[in-house]
C-alpha cells in the first residue's frame, strides 16, 4: 500500500487524472460485467416468466368462459340427437322394426287410395352405429295416387326414405282427355318401391 502511496505522489497531476480516469473504466466495467449484466439477464428472466404465466391465465380464463358455451352446445346436439332418435322406426330387433314399418307403410298406402299387393322386409343393414330397416312394396293406383304415397312417407313423423321407385303402366294425357268421348279415366298404375329408416333399437 505505501509502495502505491509513493508512485501516485511521484505522479504529475497529469498522469494522476489519465490514471483516475482509467481506473474509473476499469471499475465501471467490473461493475457493468460483474453485477448489472447479470442484473439485466435475471430481471429479463423474471420478465419472460411473468409474460408467460399472464399469457397462460388469459387462456384458462378463456377456457373458463367458453366452458358453458360448450356445455350449452353439447347438451343443444344431444337435445336435436335425441328428438332425431325419437323419429327412427321403433324396435328393439330388426324383425319388429321390419314389422311396424310394414303397418305404417300400409296404412300410409291405404289413406292416399292406393292398393297393397305384396310387401317384403328386406335384410337390415349397419348405418353407422345404428341398423337400417327397409321394405319393399308393390303398389297400384293412378298417378295422384303415388304422388300423395311418396309425399306421405317423405314428410312422415319417422324419419323414413324412398330408396328406389319403379312405375309400370300406360297411363296417356291423350287417352284421359280425349275430345269428344268425355273424361276417360287412366289404367292404374303398379309401383314397386323401398322404403328404409333407422331403427331406434339394436345398435350395429
Amino acid at each position: 500500500m505505501q509502495r502505491i502511496t509513493q508512485f501516485w505522489q511521484r505522479l504529475a497531476w497529469r498522469e494522476r487524472f489519465l490514471v483516475s480516469i482509467v481506473l474509473l473504466l476499469f471499475v465501471m466495467t467490473v461493475l457493468f460485467h460483474g453485477i448489472v449484466r447479470p442484473y439485466r439477464a435475471y430481471t429479463k428472466r423474471i420478465e419472460e416468466q411473468i409474460l408467460q404465466q399472464s399469457e397462460a391465465i388469459t387462456k384458462m380464463v378463456r377456457v373458463r368462459d367458453r366452458a358453458p358455451q360448450a356445455e350449452q352446445q353439447v347438451a343443444q346436439l344431444r337435445q336435436r340427437m335425441q328428438a332425431t332418435q325419437e323419429r327412427f322406426v321403433p324396435g328393439e330387433t330388426p324383425a319388429l322394426a321390419a314389422s311396424r314399418l310394414q303397418e305404417r307403410l300400409q296404412h300410409i298406402a291405404s289413406t292416399s287410395g292406393l292398393d297393397v299387393l305384396s310387401t317384403v322386409a328386406l335384410r337390415d343393414e349397419a348405418v353407422g352405429d345404428f341398423r337400417k330397416t327397409t321394405v319393399q312394396m308393390t303398389l297400384r293406383g293412378d298417378l295422384p295416387a303415388i304422388a300423395k304415397f311418396v309425399a306421405g312417407v317423405e314428410y312422415d313423423d319417422w324419419l323414413l326414405t324412398v330408396a328406389s321407385l319403379e312405375v309400370r303402366g300406360a297411363y296417356s294425357l291423350r287417352v284421359a282427355q280425349q275430345p269428344g268421348q268425355g273424361a276417360v279415366k287412366a289404367p292404374p298404375l303398379t309401383v314397386t318401391l323401398e322404403v328404409g329408416g333407422v331403427m331406434q333399437g339394436a345398435g350395429a
